[in-house]
C-alpha cells in the first residue's frame, strides 16, 4: 500500500489583500469575488466563448446564470494574467471527474467553488481543489452524517459547541481535497480524513500519490471554505476581487 499524509488545519490570522498587490507568480492563490444584488446578466460578454455563454443562458434563474458567467468570466481573466494571454483566446477543457483544466498547458492548475453570492478561484503551480458553502440554517444536516463521515468525525461533529458550523468545516475540506486529487464523490468520499491534524491514507482513495495540505478558512461569516494544495513552506496568498478586474 502506498500511503498519502493529509494535514487538515484551520488558518488564522490570514489577509485578504487587494488583487492589485497580486504578482500572479504565486505558488497557491485564492481569489474571492463577492456578486453584488445590482449585477445584471450580461448575454454579451466577449471574453466567454460561445458554448460558454448558451450554457449560461440555459439557466433558469436569473442569479444562476449571472454565478456561472461571471465565474467563468473571472476565471479567463486571471488565467489571462497568469498567462500573459487574452482571456477570450484561453481554453479550458475537462480531466477526470470534470476537473477544469488549461487546455495545452500543464503549468498551471486552477479550481473554482461557488455558493451563495461568492465566487472563489484556486490557481496554483500543482494541482489544488477549492470548496465554499454557504451554511443553511434550514438544512437538517444530522441526515447526512452516517453517509459521509467516519465515525471519529460524527463524534467531532455532534460534539462541537456549534455543530452545523463543524458539519460545514469537515465538509468542504473534504470537497477541496477530493477536488485537488479529481477523486470526486464516491463511495470513498466518508474515508477522506477531515479532523484536524496529519492523517495516513491510501493513496488509491484519494487518487493521487503524495503528500496534501487541506487549510480552512472563512471567506465572510456563514462562508467555511477549504483549499487543498501540495504541501510548501507559506500558506497560500488570498486575495479579494472587485469590479476594476473587468475595465
Amino acid at each position: 500500500m502506498s500511503n498519502a499524509f493529509i494535514t487538515n488545519t484551520v488558518l488564522t490570522g490570514f489577509l485578504w489583500h487587494p488583487w492589485s498587490a497580486c504578482s500572479f507568480d504565486d505558488k497557491v492563490a485564492v481569489f474571492r469575488f463577492q456578486l453584488s444584488d445590482d449585477l445584471l446578466f450580461d448575454d454579451q460578454l466577449p471574453e466567454l466563448q460561445p458554448h460558454e455563454m448558451s450554457r449560461a443562458q440555459r439557466y433558469h434563474r436569473q442569479e444562476d446564470r449571472i454565478r456561472y458567467s461571471y465565474t467563468r468570466l473571472i476565471l479567463r481573466m486571471l488565467v489571462g494574467r497568469y498567462l500573459k494571454q487574452e482571456p477570450a483566446s484561453i481554453h479550458f477543457t475537462t480531466g477526470i471527474n470534470k476537473k477544469p483544466e488549461i487546455k495545452g498547458n500543464t503549468s498551471l492548475h486552477i479550481n473554482v467553488s461557488h455558493s451563495g453570492n461568492w465566487i472563489l478561484v484556486a490557481i496554483g503551480k500543482a494541482s489544488v481543489g477549492v470548496d465554499i458553502e454557504k451554511i443553511n440554517l434550514g438544512m437538517t444536516f444530522q441526515d447526512m452524517l452516517s453517509a459521509s463521515f467516519s465515525q471519529e468525525e460524527q463524534q467531532y461533529v455532534n460534539a462541537s459547541v456549534d455543530p452545523r458550523f463543524a458539519f460545514y468545516e469537515l465538509w468542504t475540506r473534504k470537497e477541496a481535497l477530493v477536488k485537488a486529487t479529481a477523486k470526486g464523490l464516491d463511495d470513498d468520499f466518508p474515508r477522506m480524513p477531515s479532523l484536524n491534524g496529519i492523517h495516513p491514507i491510501d493513496s488509491k482513495l484519494i487518487g493521487a500519490a503524495g503528500d496534501w495540505t487541506v487549510a480552512s478558512f472563512a471567506v465572510s461569516e456563514a462562508y467555511p471554505a477549504a483549499v487543498a494544495y501540495r504541501p510548501m513552506a507559506n500558506y497560500p496568498t488570498f486575495y479579494t476581487l472587485d469590479s476594476s478586474l473587468f475595465n
